[in-house]
Order: C-alpha cells, then sequence, then structure tokens
C-alpha cells in the first residue's frame, strides 16, 4: 500500500489559539473522498500561548491526520521549511491560523493537482471584514490585508504579476525543496511584520516556466484580528515591508551599485520627493479622500525613508 499522501496541508500558528481552534474545527470538517490523501500539519512556531493544547484537542476529535510540531526558532519562514521537511505529501498546501476554510477546499485542490498536473496551484483570498473598514483604507491596501482576487476563470500564469499568497497556495514538494525552500531571511519574525517570503518562491516559478495555475474555486476568508483595523498596524506592515523589498531585489536584480541593487533606492528617492510634495497638497481640501491620501503619502515616505536607510547599512 502506498502511504505517500497526495496533499499535505502546512499551516504555521504563532500565539493566535483561539482563531486557529476556528481555522483547524474547519479544516478537519473539509468534505473529501478519502483522508488518507491528505495530512494535515501543523507548526507552532514558539508560540507562548495554548497552541498544542488546541491541535491535541482538535485531533483527538477527528478522523483527519492531524501532526503538531514546534519550532522554536522565530519566523514564518522558519516554521514552513520545517513544515517542508515534517511533509509526505506529493504537494504542499499552505494557509494560515486565521483563515476561514471552505467545506470544498481539500477536495477542489485535489482535483485540480489531478486535472492539472502543475508545479504550482492557488485561488483567492477574501476579506471578511467583521466592522466597517477604517478611514484610511482603499483598495491600494489590498495586499497588505492578504485579498487575491484574479477573476472567475481559471488563469495560467507566466508573468511576475500574478503573485500568491500564503493564506491560500500550493507548491509539488519536489520543486519547493529543490529551491531550497523559504528564505529565512523574510517573512513575519516576532514583532516584525515583513514578508515577501511567497514572492521569492513564485517568481523562481516564472523564472524556470513552471506550470503555475490559478483557479477561483478554493476561496478562503481572511479573518481579521481587532489590531488589523488600526492606522498604527498598516504603519507597521508598510514600512517593515522596506526590508522585504530590498532582499528580494537583492536576489533578482541586476543592476548594482556598491553591490546593491540600485532599482529599490531609485524608488525609494523617488517616492520621498513625491510624498514631501503631495503631503501638503493633498491635505489642504480638508476632507476624508484628502485625509485618506494624506495618510497613505506619509506611509509612502516613512517606507522610502527606512528603503534609502536599510540600502546604506545593508552591505
Amino acid at each position: 500500500m502506498n502511504n505517500t499522501p497526495t496533499l499535505s496541508v502546512i499551516l504555521c500558528t504563532y500565539n493566535n489559539a483561539d482563531s486557529l481552534a476556528i481555522t483547524l474545527g474547519q479544516l478537519v470538517q473539509c468534505k473529501v473522498e478519502r483522508w488518507s490523501d491528505v495530512e494535515i500539519l501543523v507548526i507552532d512556531n514558539n508560540s507562548p500561548d495554548n497552541t498544542e493544547e488546541v491541535v491535541r484537542k482538535s485531533s483527538e476529535s477527528t478522523e483527519a491526520p492531524l501532526q503538531y510540531h514546534f519550532e522554536q526558532k522565530q519566523g514564518l519562514s522558519n516554521a514552513r521549511n520545517l513544515g517542508v521537511v515534517k511533509a509526505r505529501g506529493q504537494y504542499l498546501l499552505f494557509t494560515d491560523d486565521d483563515a476561514d476554510i471552505p467545506a470544498n477546499w481539500l477536495s477542489c485542490y485535489l482535483e485540480k493537482i489531478e486535472s492539472t498536473q502543475s508545479d504550482c496551484l492557488f485561488s483567492k483570498i477574501e476579506v471578511n471584514w467583521d466592522r466597517t473598514p477604517p478611514w484610511w483604507f482603499d483598495q491600494r491596501y489590498n495586499p497588505y490585508f492578504v485579498q487575491l482576487n484574479y477573476g472567475e476563470s481559471p488563469l495560467e500564469i507566466t508573468d511576475i504579476h500574478h503573485e500568491f499568497f500564503g493564506k491560500n497556495f500550493c507548491c509539488k514538494k519536489s520543486v519547493l525543496v529543490a529551491m531550497g525552500g523559504f528564505d529565512e531571511k523574510l517573512g513575519r519574525n516576532g514583532t516584525s511584520l515583513a514578508a515577501g517570503e511567497e514572492t521569492i518562491i513564485y517568481r523562481r516559478l516564472v523564472a524556470m516556466s513552471a506550470k503555475v495555475i490559478y483557479f477561483p474555486d478554493a476561496t478562503v476568508g481572511h479573518r481579521l484580528k481587532p489590531v488589523e483595523y488600526t492606522a498604527r498596524n498598516i504603519e507597521k506592515k508598510f514600512v517593515d515591508g522596506a526590508s522585504s523589498s530590498l532582499r528580494i531585489a537583492q536576489c533578482f536584480s541586476r543592476n548594482r551599485f556598491l553591490g546593491r541593487p540600485t532599482y529599490p533606492l531609485k524608488m525609494a528617492l523617488r517616492n520621498t520627493v513625491k510624498s514631501i510634495f503631495l503631503i501638503p497638497v493633498t491635505i489642504l481640501p480638508m476632507n476624508s479622500h484628502a485625509k485618506r491620501e494624506a495618510f497613505f503619502q506619509t506611509l509612502q515616505l516613512k517606507r522610502a525613508l527606512r528603503m534609502i536607510w536599510l540600502w546604506v547599512i545593508t552591505p
């Protein structure tokens, strides 16, 4: 008997046990023809809360094969890499502890894997607003809320402009291992809200002409924490993202000066000048749109200044 599952679900979590319990409850209730085709791995990234207890209780009440693994080294990429090592599946399906999982999620991925034999597959992500969006929100912040929607028709991706996010993507294990897994210099780490670990994977897949498929049928939701409605949180995400952008440029940029990629510095200088000019201009009308635009330009300026500083100090 072949004991290798088709699909390993890798769910990395940090200090979010209550939300994890909801996601696990949805995940183990997914409709699948055979649970032998699937395994679920929860990777606890050094959580100080009762994450292990939540996983244990979930495993006692389901026939779904559910494993708990502990990664002491802080950082989302470290946790995901442990998941890659521990997983036995041919394909690795990633999600988060704040994802709302539909009942058809696993069956949709299993069907698409069989019908397309893709190297990578991913689907939609919808933000579950449980209160009115904050005053500063507009569509430019969608990536920071990991909202993803490329339409209602499947797409075969061949460019770098249809990126996936870690809440809902699947990759052939052999391909991910050959890439060396996730870059441990990227991804959330403790209080840092930097991201970008999926971007490296995505761009390498495109560069190697891998078969990457978007399909809309396995939509997951993003269940927001109260802090995600705050201006302070979006500012931290925005500014911390400078380090991710610099690291990605270090991996892919060809044009360099003093051994550093020139593109992020060029963009940071341009955005600094632009935002310094626009902040007083946008705030003059003193209406809600002007307030929102001034806030966005302020974030742009802070991110640009962080990028310039990182560019100078990072060898």
